[in-house]
């Protein structure tokens, strides 16, 4: 007789496991095994199983059922009393105490508690898991950044034996793979992995073809002072393609060019991203060099005279120095294009132009260009998602006094049941002097009620709002006019408090 049959509740519960590369006895089976035996010996009944196998604790990002464990119990998809987690470490190894405070926190608002089954921690003594549980949780991230050292010194030591470590090698060099004796294996292909733990992978000169374009690339760089953005058509013209089998770009022609392992030298740790941080770049006297690491493809002299060219183009010009530059170049061509700055190669390119100025319809601006093409709707859709972004954060403010929201992005999902998009809707004038707006109705988002925010003549702010049911026949695309016909008026508001007040909770009378 189970205790159902017996008339007693039993406690319902989710079991939540996580291994990244651990130790055996963090196995997902051997989580489960404990915490089910866990379950059992106190009445608890598991209803309902995450698993995040090879995943790391330091951060929730990437850890998707992790995620989806707080969106069920955030959202009432799943009704339980706690989260049943083998110790802390599997909960995460979290480098900030404070996020895993903040998901802490957030499962105990929702009535959730997070029961650590391997760890000496009573419920009847709230005071001792408050003074215990963040020092738990702060070995635990302290074990991934010792761990994160460890890794870094062995990688530093593997570097300067002259091994690779990963990433892209660039074009016309390849991964070959050693044994334990340095002894060649073979060359490995685009997403192969070594596979046993003795052997290693150093870098390697690509095919005879591939030496001879890169020399090309760096003399018509060097010596016919051809940019990059020409090089690229150069290459592309000549019939000769990327390893990939696709064309050449101004990109893959500059990464050629800068690329140093083509005089035979290996540079590690150039920039990192350690346990789930930002990208950085490192500091020049924390970077790890390894000379002759390989042959090399190109001379020495020839890559410092393409690097001087380089650096010579980015001395650090002052704005108005920048802005004296495009005045010339437009004087000399007659108009500014981002291929017309870029083909000057004594100039700042037009990526550090827009960077500068915020945009080079800013910077043509600024010195009284205005380009052929009318660009000006580029700024106005850039209000319109702003003023999007405001009336669905709005929204979302008003609704959640009384109801349980989720955001996606995309959606906003009422009580886990009913889902609303927002749809901008720009307004175009037409020769005539009327206005449109030209509505397209995201139906594969699946809503049930669409917000169609219609926007001013002059696209600055909302001027009205449809309100639109989930119709089986209406188009995916309608055309709005200043006065449209009476079963599209029915659905037009002034503001969203129609909305907002059949969402509202009404007080229900006695019978």
């Amino acid at each position: 007789m189970n205790n159902e049959d017996a008339g007693v509740q039993t406690t319902k519960v989710a079991a939540y496991l996580r291994m990244s590369t651990d130790h055996q006895q963090y196995s997902i089976d051997n989580q489960l095994e404990y915490i089910t035996k866990y379950a059992a010996d106190r009445g608890m009944e598991i209803i309902s199983t995450y698993n995040d196998e090879g995943k790391s604790g330091v951060s929730a990002l990437g850890r998707n059922n992790f995620n989806r464990l707080i969106q069920d119990v955030v959202t009432k998809q799943i009704k339980i009393e706690a989260v049943l987690v083998y110790d802390v470490s599997r909960f995460g190894r979290w480098q900030d105490n404070d996020e895993a405070g903040y998901y802490s926190y957030l499962l105990k608002y929702h009535g959730v508690k997070i029961i650590y089954c391997a760890e000496n921690l009573p419920d009847q003594s709230p005071e001792i898991q408050m003074l215990t549980l963040p020092a738990l949780r702060y070995a635990a991230g302290a074990y991934s950044r010792n761990l994160s050292i460890k890794v870094f010194a062995g990688h530093v030591n593997l570097v300067r034996r002259g091994f690779f470590q990963g990433g892209n090698p660039g074009y016309g060099l390849r991964r070959k793979l050693v044994d334990s004796d340095r002894k060649d294996k073979f060359i490995l292909k685009q997403g192969e992995r070594k596979s046993l733990q003795t052997d290693r992978v150093i870098l390697a000169p690509g095919t005879e073809g591939e030496i001879k374009t890169i020399n090309k690339i760096f003399n018509l760089f060097i010596f016919k002072f051809y940019n990059e953005y020409l090089i690229a058509e150069k290459l592309n013209q000549d019939g000769l393609r990327y390893s990939d089998g696709t064309l050449w770009t101004r990109g893959r022609v500059h990464a050629v060019l800068i690329n140093q392992r083509l005089i035979g030298d290996y540079i590690y740790n150039r920039t990192s991203t350690k346990l789930k941080s930002r990208k950085v770049n490192n500091p020049e006297e924390s970077w790890v060099i390894h000379k002759n690491a390989l042959p090399s493809i190109i001379s020495v002299e020839k890559f410092h005279a393409a690097q001087k060219i380089i650096c010579d183009r980015s001395i650090h010009l002052s704005d108005s120095e920048v802005l004296d530059y495009l005045k010339s170049r437009l004087s000399s061509c007659g108009k500014l294009s981002g291929f017309i700055i870029d083909e000057d190669i004594s100039g700042p390119s037009s990526s550090v132009v827009a960077q500068r100025f915020g945009g080079l319809l800013r910077a043509y601006k600024l010195i009284g260009y205005t380009p052929e093409r009318d660009y000006s709707f580029i700024e106005v859709n850039k209000a319109i998602r702003e003023s999007n972004r405001r009336e669905i954060a709005a929204l979302q403010d008003k609704l959640q006094q009384h109801n349980q929201i989720f955001n996606d992005g995309d959606i906003l999902v009422i009580n886990n049941n009913l889902r609303i998009s927002v749809v901008p809707s720009k307004c175009k004038t037409l020769q005539s002097g009327n206005l449109r707006w030209f509505v397209r109705l995201e139906r594969s988002l699946t809503p049930d009620i669409s917000i169609v925010m219609r926007m001013n003549a002059q696209n600055s702010a909302p001027t009205d709002y449809f309100i639109l049911p989930k119709i089986e026949t209406m188009e995916h695309q309608l055309t709005l006019k200043e006065n449209n016909s009476f079963l599209i008026e029915m659905y037009r508001f002034d503001d969203l408090n129609p909305l907002l007040y059949l969402l509202s909770p009404l007080p229900t009378r006695v019978a």
